[in-house]
């Protein structure tokens, strides 16, 4: 189908109120209002996991034990323990295993 000349801008025209128009469609609501108890079951579920959810205002002591260079030494101990270690020129790992074929016995 050959077009003429006049009606190349008039698609042209017709197409772009087509796409404004489905365009239209995809809009939602001006303002978002979301209810007073948005978010109401998330909050519930956690407070329902919680052993004590009174916790902080129920302690009225101030909390003893480690000091803060303790605390901090025991928190770069616990995150060195999980690098992974080379094992030595000599053949045996860190942990006292060592490479090669077992030494059992043969049948």
């Amino acid at each position: 189908m050959k077009l003429h000349f006049e009606q190349k801008p008039m698609l042209k025209i017709l197409a772009v109120l087509v796409i404004l128009t489905g365009l239209t469609a995809c809009q939602t609501q001006a303002i978002w209002d979301t209810s007073p108890d948005f978010g109401g079951t998330v909050n519930g579920a956690v407070q329902s996991q919680l052993v004590n959810p009174n916790a902080p205002l129920d302690n009225k002591k101030v909390t003893t034990g480690l000091d803060g260079g303790a605390a901090k030494g025991a928190v770069d101990n616990y995150q060195k323990s999980f690098e992974v270690k080379a094992p030595t020129s000599s053949g045996t790992y860190p942990t006292g295993a060592t490479m090669g074929t077992s030494s059992g016995g043969g049948r």
